[in-house]
C-alpha cells in the first residue's frame, strides 16, 4: 500500500498500472499550537521558504498593487533582497514556535502562493486552525485544504492580478472568513493513528 498526504499525489501515482490499485490518500496530521487572536493586525503574511517557485515574487507584484496594506514576509530564500526593495513589505526572519504561532494568528489573511506543486503544506493547515483564512494557489494538494468561499480563498498560479482580487474579498470580509476557521478539523495525531491502523491492518 503506498500512502498518498493528498488526492493530488495518488492522481499522479495512479496513472501507473503498477501503482493504481495500491493507493490511498491520508492526509498530514496537525495539532492545534497557539490561541486564535481576537485582535487582527491587518497585515498579510507569507511564511515558509520565500522564492520564485514558492510565489513570493507574484505576491510581491500584488503588494505594489496593494500599498496601503502592509505586507510581513517570515522565513528564508532567495526573494528576501526582493521583498526589501517593496515599501509596504516587510521581512522579519527565520520564526518558529509561539512567535511564528502569533505572527499567523494576528494576520488577517495568510497567502499560500505556490508555483510548484506542493502535497499538503502545513502552513496552509496551522493558518486555519490559528483562525487564519488563507488565499492558496490552485496547484497541487493546496485546493484540498481550503474551502472558497468560506475559509479562504484559490488564485491561478503566478496570476497577481486575481490574487489582488482574491485578497481584497478576504480582507473586506475578513471577520466571516476568520469565524469560518474556528470549526476547520484537519487529521489529529489520533484521528491519523487509527486510519493508518486501519490501512496496516488490511
Amino acid at each position: 500500500t503506498i500512502i498518498c498526504p493528498s488526492e493530488f499525489l495518488k492522481s499522479k501515482l495512479d496513472t501507473q498500472p503498477r501503482f493504481k490499485s495500491k493507493t490511498v490518500t491520508l492526509h498530514n496530521f496537525i495539532e492545534k499550537q497557539g490561541t486564535v487572536s481576537q485582535s487582527k493586525k491587518g497585515y498579510v503574511l507569507e511564511f515558509g521558504h520565500l522564492s520564485k517557485d514558492k510565489g513570493t515574487l507574484t505576491l510581491l507584484e500584488t503588494a505594489k498593487q496593494m500599498p496601503d496594506v502592509k505586507f510581513v514576509f517570515a522565513g528564508f530564500g532567495k526573494a528576501v533582497d526582493e521583498i526589501k526593495k517593496v515599501p509596504n513589505a516587510e521581512y522579519v526572519g527565520f520564526k518558529t514556535g509561539e512567535e511564528l504561532n502569533e505572527l499567523i494568528a494576528n494576520a488577517v489573511v495568510t497567502v499560500c502562493p505556490s508555483e510548484m506543486y506542493e502535497n499538503c503544506p502545513y502552513s496552509v493547515m496551522e493558518s486555519q486552525l490559528l483562525g487564519t483564512p488563507v488565499v492558496g494557489a490552485d496547484i497541487g494538494g493546496i485546493p484540498e485544504l481550503i474551502k472558497p468561499g468560506e475559509t479562504g480563498e484559490l488564485f491561478e498560479p503566478g496570476n497577481h492580478n486575481q490574487l489582488l482580487n482574491k485578497l481584497n474579498s478576504v480582507i473586506r470580509n475578513a471577520d466571516y472568513y476568520t469565524q469560518n476557521c474556528k470549526s476547520v478539523e484537519f487529521e489529529t495525531p489520533d484521528t491519523y493513528y487509527q486510519k493508518i491502523l486501519k490501512i496496516y491492518g488490511e
